[in-house]
């Protein structure tokens, strides 16, 4: 079978590492060129793809067109005529036209704490722990030419603890990407599995998540608010933030725990750092953390 693997991130990294260790043949990588990387946002770059895929001796496409838009690289589909691609890390749709020069067509995987096709869009993890869910519903599924609109070939459903953040839970997101790419290469060697189509009506829409959806505002925010939006932003991602408005000095917090005060006697919005420790007052209690950064400075 000839496979293809869309991607610039570690997860792409991770599951090319993981089918090659498990004596899947990839044929080729899809990528960004550094040039059109250090134009993009991509959070979770991975910086060795393109040199461990080379070792690996897997032919590498760093493209130019991060929407695949360009007649050049129509033309290498349609003449590599791959049978399977596979596709994490890659931030975009991909075209129809493209989509149609595969024999079994590209699977991909979205997963948000609601079933599909509600919670379709952006950032759907980082959303799933802003709004305090507590499982996330990771599909493997098969593109189309809408968004999050295609088939589903597999379902996981992920637990999110109260004290994950969002590296957490794309852990456990990842294995299961794993685990269902070689069920899927397996089942595809066995025959076309059946699919499961979405249903058709209304749905829940995920906005992209940029960063200013990071801002902490402690007049406005009760503990369990801010917290979540804290763990949803973490690192590979931004990070959450506030501003001091006195120094007008951007707060960048990391990691945070959280305390409901029944007798709240600071007003929201106070803070105090001392040492290596930021308390600041919400509506409802403070939030504490001992991992955060003043303009790029550790503390």
């Amino acid at each position: 079978m000839k496979i293809c693997i869309f991607g610039n991130k570690t997860s792409t990294l991770e599951l090319l590492l993981h089918l090659t260790k498990n004596k899947i043949t990839i044929h080729s990588l899809v990528c960004v060129s550094e040039n059109v990387a250090s134009k993009n946002t991509i959070s979770g770059f991975e910086s060795n793809l393109i040199s461990v895929a080379k070792k690996l001796k897997i032919n590498v496409f760093a493209v130019s067109d991060y929407s695949l838009s360009k007649s050049d690289q129509l033309k290498i589909f349609s003449e590599s005529k791959f049978d399977l691609g596979l596709s994490t890390g890659w931030q975009r749709i991909i075209p129809n036209n493209i989509l149609k020069q595969f024999k079994y067509g590209i699977f991909g995987w979205h997963g948000s704490g609601f079933h599909l096709p509600n919670g379709r869009g952006r950032s759907p993890l980082n959303w799933s722990i802003r709004l305090g869910l507590q499982h996330v519903y990771h599909n493997c599924f098969k593109y189309a030419s809408l968004a999050d609109d295609g088939e589903i070939f597999d379902i996981s459903k992920i637990i999110i603890k109260k004290n994950d953040y969002i590296y957490d839970v794309q852990i456990k997101a990842l294995k299961h990407i794993k685990k269902s790419a070689l069920k899927l290469i397996r089942s595809l060697n066995n025959g076309y599995p059946i699919l499961l189509k979405q249903t058709m009506h209304p749905f829940i829409y995920f906005p992209k998540l940029d960063e200013e959806s990071g801002h902490i505002q402690p007049e406005l925010m009760k503990v369990e608010q801010a917290i979540n939006i804290i763990r949803s932003c973490s690192a590979p991602f931004p990070g959450a933030f506030l501003i001091d408005q006195i120094n007008q000095k951007k707060i960048r917090l990391w990691r945070a725990t959280g305390q409901i005060l029944k007798n709240q006697k600071k007003y929201p919005g106070e803070k105090r750092i001392k040492k290596h420790i930021i308390e600041i007052h919400m509506i409802d209690g403070l939030i504490r953390s001992t991992d955060f950064e003043i303009e790029g400075i550790k503390e």
